[in-house]
């Protein structure tokens, strides 16, 4: 498991850091709403286009991915 600390720190030193990363370590999330390790949720007001349009973990998405990945995740 993460700890907030090393959330937050550079994945590389040879990567430049575009966005800021926040210090914390999130565990798990449904809806709108995000739980970090410690157990302390909030509302998710940074997620990327799929978040903010389905939310974490949607009931209808959720069962479709499952499928799929049993079939084929990546092919070039």
């Amino acid at each position: 498991m993460s700890s907030p600390a090393s959330a937050a720190a550079p994945s590389s030193p040879h990567v430049m850091n575009t966005y800021g990363r926040l210090a914390m370590a999130v565990s798990h999330g449904k809806g709108c709403r995000v739980w970090d390790v410690d157990g302390r949720e909030y509302l998710d007001a940074l997620g990327g286009i799929a978040v903010n349009t389905l939310g974490h973990n949607h009931p209808d998405l959720v069962p479709a991915l499952q499928d799929q990945l049993t079939k084929i995740i990546h092919s070039c």
